[in-house]
């Protein structure tokens, strides 16, 4: 069978971006929180610290593609208790600050989203944090129709860092990334590749990180040790395709929401066979014989950046079977 590898390493370095690579949403970024901080202070309001949250802050952060927006999530921590102030009066404060900064600006469930006319957006999402009577942190999150929601940032980014941890010794050569990060890149891209623009039946990229995180247990290697992002990226989607009922999912947080939970029930039909289909076509490669012809019908599913190789460079093929170690999940 052929070993396409090299090619996954090679996508994923095509494919991932970073903050500190991404200067022009750093410093989009920089601007909006200012004018949130000034017109704090202007408006005589308690005053926020910023944190980055989202794919940036989990390193999972990829490239936009022609015609798809990229963006950034920004943490506005306010030191207050939820009952000193509504979610409403402190969405007001924020939106009030970035209303006119660009042409829309738009309040969405979780955050007041920035959107520029270049193709990104800014996503503001605002937090009360205090300490409560026994000392433990808490955080409060300001939704739209909700109010103040239970939620623990910091708790989810360690959530996160902890998986990562169970694929120590997986990184490439090229970027260093591991492998549960390199498969998560993939399976976005995949995503964006079948739906270019947002929308309700669309997963984010948090439940595609979630899903492979409930499916991979730890690395998943060849027969000779090494790391086979193709098959760990099929374990995935094979499982996902053979969910019983709906796909879902619980956020590692205190609101332990279902990530999947906005795709529809057409959406989530939808989305199993996208996901048969994948685990298909990666079986089909991993089988083949030819790399050029393996790479060929995976480009198909991941899009353009996933490179075929040239005919004198067609990689190492070998004899013995793929196989998933007894720390990988089989389920």
């Amino acid at each position: 069978m052929a070993n396409v590898q090299p090619q996954f390493e090679q996508f994923h370095q095509r494919i991932r971006t970073d903050y500190d690579s991404n200067q022009t949403l750093r410093e989009k970024k920089d601007i909006i929180v200012q004018r949130v901080k000034d017109h704090l202070m202007r408006s005589k309001r308690p005053a926020c610290e910023e944190f980055i949250q989202g794919s940036y802050k989990m390193k999972v952060g990829i490239c936009a593609l022609k015609g798809a927006e990229f963006d950034i999530d920004v943490g506005l921590r306010f030191s207050f208790a939820e009952t000193e102030y509504t979610s409403t009066e402190v969405r007001k404060w924020v939106f009030e600050a970035v209303d006119g900064h660009t042409q829309e600006v738009e309040e969405k469930g979780a955050c007041i989203r920035v959107r520029y006319q270049d193709g990104y957006h800014v996503d503001l999402v605002s937090y009360a944090r205090w300490d409560d009577t026994l000392g433990r942190e808490q955080y409060r999150l300001a939704h739209k129709t909700n109010g103040w929601r239970p939620a623990d940032p910091p708790a989810l980014v360690q959530y996160v860092k902890d998986v990562r941890g169970r694929f120590e010794g997986t990184e490439d050569g090229a970027t260093g990334t591991d492998q549960f990060r390199r498969v998560v890149r993939c399976l976005k891209r995949w995503n964006d590749v079948a739906l270019l623009c947002e929308s309700v039946d669309k997963p984010s990229g948090l439940a595609l990180l979630l899903l492979a995180d409930r499916h991979l247990v730890g690395p998943v290697q060849s027969w000779d040790g090494a790391s086979d992002d193709r098959l760990a990226v099929e374990r995935i989607a094979s499982n996902a395709a053979n969910t019983v009922g709906r796909i879902t999912v619980l956020k590692p947080a205190p609101e332990g929401e279902d990530v999947f939970a906005s795709v529809t029930e057409q959406g989530m039909a939808e989305l199993k066979s996208r996901f048969e289909s994948l685990a298909d076509t990666l079986a089909e490669a991993g089988k083949h014989p030819d790399p050029r012809e393996a790479c060929r019908l995976i480009q198909k599913l991941l899009g353009d950046d996933f490179p075929v190789p040239d005919i004198d460079d067609t990689g190492r093929k070998t004899s013995g079977p793929a196989i998933i170690p007894s720390s990988s999940s089989a389920a």
